[in-house]
């Protein structure tokens, strides 16, 4: 009997997706719907040109290119709607907007450029959606279909350059316009903020430029205030509604500064845009975060951020913190305002645990003035945050206000959430006394190996890495990403990592990481191709907002800094200590900081017990033993693609595992996996939503493309799958054999190809990770949790926006079920080709129970017992018993082996069923199995009653309904 357990839609689509806001006297929303509108150049007829003019000079926000002579430049600025006129010198060609046009000024050497045009045509999208993104408007409105069907995500012809504008209308209250008109006599002001825009813009209001974004992950503040000092009248502030313009310009240089994944991965669509200085590929643009006003009356101040830091008091703890028995916490409640004009005033703190403060302070003029008060958490008062599987987490708000001495009433007031935890990244043997004496000392982490302390508990981390849900950000749904973190405790993973090359993700991802538990292993958003770090003040800012952004969060256990960047001193990588770490380790002493994901330490610059930030400069070793790995991948392949191999190279599928005796435990030299994965595709449902009927195969049942270009291949051809990422070809012959129907195509041949595609991830992971188990690790991160669309990828989830053929949050794969069911239990069971088993302890705590393996035969179902014994484990992790079992009358073709580990308490812990030859040499009977659908519960769930007259293996149940099974992939 399997369970479908239902999952209902809780929350709209924006809730939850919202940053904390910058918090003032007054709030409007300007979120919701928006004009869009795209000015189609028409065809350049003349050029009129005029020597020694320019126009606006020293106003370059416009944008340039290099041009050859003057009727080049002309020729730039005709193809560009928004260009009225091109001014060229010296082999550069400025572009000039219509108020730019207005202001011309005599400048030797220089020649202005005038095109003249036929007339072009306008779109008009009157029902765009902020936050959101420009595709999913164009789609909503009726313009193109869905971005991910078939290849329209290829044809790029509305979306991929030129100019677009998103407008509205912005209604000023009469307290608005006297704040704004205040800011130099009064200290009163009324800030624009944007917390998200994707690739450049241009924002503009009553026609006057305010600045320009080119940071996907930076807030933007715009003063009124300081706009109507800059442009007096010309802004055309007044009482009712303004114009506001957010001005899409695909020539404005980002420097990288957005979603690294965008327009392509080896898990998410490659398109055919690029930003032209950094050759990274591009996709949809938008306002993808929330927009509003903030009001700072007279004398006050708006408070930007609430950065409260946690620190434990009490000495470095190897063993569990006791409740109320351990030392206190102080919390330094780091607030930064934004003010006007200098203000006195009272600022409070307190914590629902109880403690309070208030102090008197002066606030001098302008952003990010900052002032901590300390409070102290009592160990009475106060329980302990724990992960998964450990304890609960209880999470306590603080709230801050500043109430001015100016007479007002009211007191500007922000809140945030926190948990009180301990967290030690561990490179050392902390079991030895004499080392951490030596190390209380010390800067320089160990090569010992690599683990997380919680409270005291060492932890064995399992999980996986987290992209990106969405390339198209009109799509996201906050219920989405909190199905998905549920999901990760459901597979019973207790850490995700935050990918470097996608986003910082929503508030909501992180909120439920608190709730839930979830350890974060969080990536600086810094990857390859075209999005490596400059440390120039833009990106400075970006890391210090989402640093003081996210930092309140206890889920996040660490900061390292990029995907994949060995960071070397006195190389190129070196930036990412003496910059982007270096920033990130002034913003946050309370967590462990890593130079990147892999790394293998730190030289200088960190207390080396736990990793925290010392306040020192940052220095890493040349070289040292690699305590942290990524790899090995498996790569789908065996048909050309735009990832992967074309020819078909098999592989050995470990399948039985092979299986040492090793010593393992804390004080044994260990090491932590945060990538390795095998690529697949995802079911049926998924897949077939966004593929046309007659390509319904792993092949599509067209001619193969033309790929060549090693890992990421340029693909000739027409074929859909080709643009799939990886194929399965290899992966489903290891374990399946030669299927001579890949070319097919029809629905029940490709759920077949699926199925055995999916199975086949689920069995190369499986193998792989109950070969680690055996071993001394304690950090195994799967690369991946989800994916961004229905593809080759590598993800235990499938694709989770709530579009047709998908699930709200994901669908679970095979291998998700697996990790539920035996992979990732606390106390795991498995076995090699030789009859060496293994029972491994890895949670904190002792165990006692049972331990059941048994041989089960496929042609009658008879069950063998192999082996029964008594387990009386210490705590873990790392603790393992090892079991000889006699397998020498099991014949693998014939049998399967089932390890079973049941409680004291009689509670299933893990029930693994462990092959001993790969599925195709499997002598299974052909078997019918009769699926009964029961009638719903009252919490909502539906039973589902499965019977076959022969024994089959890895029966999987797939569903369009929203939710997952108690279990899948069974041996029934």
């Amino acid at each position: 009997v399997l369970c479908l357990l239902s999952c209902a839609v809780l929350s709209a689509q924006g809730a939850g997706l919202r940053d904390n806001p910058i918090a003032g006297d007054a709030f409007q929303d300007l979120d919701g719907t928006w004009t869009a509108r795209h000015q189609q150049a028409g065809a350049l007829t003349s050029c009129q040109y005029t020597e020694n003019q320019d126009y606006n000079n020293g106003d370059v926000s416009g944008g340039s290119a290099s041009a050859e002579n003057h009727q080049e430049c002309c020729a730039l600025c005709g193809a560009k709607p928004s260009c009225a006129a091109g001014v060229f010198h010296g082999h550069e060609c400025w572009f000039k907007s219509a108020s730019d046009v207005t202001k011309p000024s005599t400048q030797p050497g220089r020649v202005a450029c005038r095109p003249q045009r036929s007339p072009g045509s306008v779109i008009v999208l009157p029902k765009a959606v902020v936050p959101g993104d420009l595709i999913t408007d164009l789609e909503m409105a009726g313009m193109v279909g869905d971005p991910l069907y078939e290849l329209n995500f290829k044809n790029a012809t509305l979306w991929g350059y030129g100019v677009w504008n998103y407008t509205r209308t912005v209604s000023l209250t009469e307290r608005d316009v006297k704040s704004v008109a205040g800011y130099s006599t009064a200290g009163s002001d009324v800030l624009l903020v944007f917390d998200g825009i994707k690739m450049g813009a241009r924002i503009y209001f009553n026609g006057k430029m305010l600045g320009v974004a080119n940071d996907q992950f930076l807030r933007y503040n715009f003063s009124l205030g300081q706009a109507l000092v800059l442009h007096g009248s010309e802004l055309g502030l007044t009482l009712g509604d303004n114009q506001l313009v957010v001005s899409f310009d695909a020539d404005i240089d980002t420097e990288g500064r957005f979603m690294a994944c965008t327009g392509g991965w080896d898990w998410a669509p490659y398109t055919t845009t690029q930003e032209p200085s950094t050759s990274s590929a591009t996709f949809s643009r938008g306002i993808w975060k929330s927009v509003y006003l903030v009001t700072v009356d007279a004398g006050s101040a708006a408070i930007e951020h609430v950065v409260p830091q946690i620190f434990y008091t009490g000495d470095y703890p190897t063993s569990p913190l006791e409740p109320q028995q351990h030392a206190d916490f102080k919390v330094d409640v780091v607030v930064k305002f934004y003010v006007p004009r200098a203000s006195e005033g009272v600022l409070s703190v307190s914590g629902e645990w109880g403690a309070s403060a208030q102090q008197h302070v002066s606030l001098a003029a302008g952003s990010e003035v900052s002032v901590t008060v300390r409070l102290t958490a009592a160990a009475k008062n106060i329980s302990l945050w724990w992960p998964s599987g450990l304890g609960k987490q209880p999470l306590y708000m603080i709230t801050v206000s500043y109430t001015p001495s100016s007479g007002k009433d009211a007191s500007v007031q922000a809140t945030r959430q926190v948990g009180f935890r301990y967290i030690a990244l561990v490179t050392g043997n902390d079991t030895d006394p004499e080392y951490v004496k030596k190390a209380s000392t010390s800067q320089t982490t160990a090569t010992f190996g690599m683990l997380f302390r919680v409270n005291g508990v060492a932890i064995f981390n399992r999980g996986a890495n987290m992209i990106p849900m969405e390339e198209l950000e009109g799509r996201s749904n906050a219920e989405a990403f909190s199905r998905l973190v549920q999901s990760a405790v459901d597979g019973r993973m207790n850490m995700l990592r935050v990918w470097g090359g996608g986003i910082f993700l929503p508030d909501v991802f992180y909120d439920e990481c608190d709730r839930l538990g979830i350890m974060v292993y969080h990536d600086m958003q810094y990857a390859q191709n075209g999005h490596a770090p400059k440390a120039v003040p833009t990106q400075a800012a970006e890391l210090r907002h989402q640093v003081r952004r996210l930092s309140h969060h206890p889920c996040i256990a660490v900061w390292d800094g990029c995907n994949e960047c060995r960071v070397k001193i006195g190389t190129p990588t070196g930036i990412y200590a003496t910059f982007v770490m270096t920033v990130v380790a002034a913003e946050d002493r309370s967590r462990p900081i890593w130079p990147s994901c892999p790394a293998i330490g730190w030289t200088a610059g960190v207390h080396a017990l736990d990793s925290t930030p010392s306040g020192d400069t940052l220095t890493t070793p040349n070289d040292a033993r690699s305590i942290e790995t990524h790899g090995p991948y498996q790569h789908g392949g065996g048909f050309p693609s735009v990832n992967g191999d074309s020819k078909l190279i098999l592989f050995p599928s470990n399948i039985p595992i092979a299986v040492n005796r090793t010593d393992t435990g804390l004080a044994a030299l260990n090491v932590f996996a945060s990538e390795f994965g095998c690529s697949v595709f995802s079911s049926f449902e998924s897949m077939s939503a966004t593929l046309d009927p007659d390509h319904w195969g792993v092949h599509a049942g067209q001619p193969p493309d033309n790929c060549t270009g090693g890992f990421h291949s340029r693909c000739t051809g027409d074929n859909v799958m080709a643009q799939r990422n990886y194929a399965c070809d290899n992966i489903i012959e290891v374990y399946f054999g030669k299927d001579d129907k890949l070319d097919s195509v029809g629905e029940a041949i490709f759920k077949q190809q699926l199925y055995h595609c999916i199975l086949g991830q689920a069995l190369v992971i499986k193998s792989n990770i109950e070969t680690r188990r055996s071993t001394n690790q304690f950090g195994i991160i799967v690369w991946q949790f989800n994916e961004i669309w229905p593809t080759g990828g590598w993800g235990s989830i499938e694709y989770g926006t709530p579009r047709p053929g998908q699930v709200i949050g994901g669908r679970w794969k095979p291998l998700h079920y697996f990790y539920r069911q035996s992979i990732f239990t606390d106390v795991a069971v498995a076995c090699g080709g030789d009859g060496l088993c293994y029972v491994k302890n890895d949670v904190a705590r002792p165990f006692s129970g049972t331990l059941d393996i048994k041989a089960v035969a496929f042609a009658s179902g008879q069950i063998t017992e192999l082996h029964t014994e008594s387990l009386s484990l210490p705590a873990g992790p790392g603790v393992t018993h090892w079991v000889q079992v006699d397998l020498s009358k099991v014949n693998g073709q014939e049998q399967v082996v089932v390890g079973t580990i049941t409680s004291a308490g009689k509670e299933v812990m893990c029930e693994n069923v462990i092959p001993l030859t790969e599925p195709v040499n499997m002598k299974l009977m052909k078997a019918n199995v009769k699926v009964t659908v029961g009638q719903k519960n009252a919490d909502g769930s539906v039973d589902i009653h499965l019977e076959a007259d022969h024994v089959a293996m890895y029966v999987t149940v797939t569903t369009l309904a929203a939710g997952r099974f108690s279990s899948n992939a069974i041996l029934l």
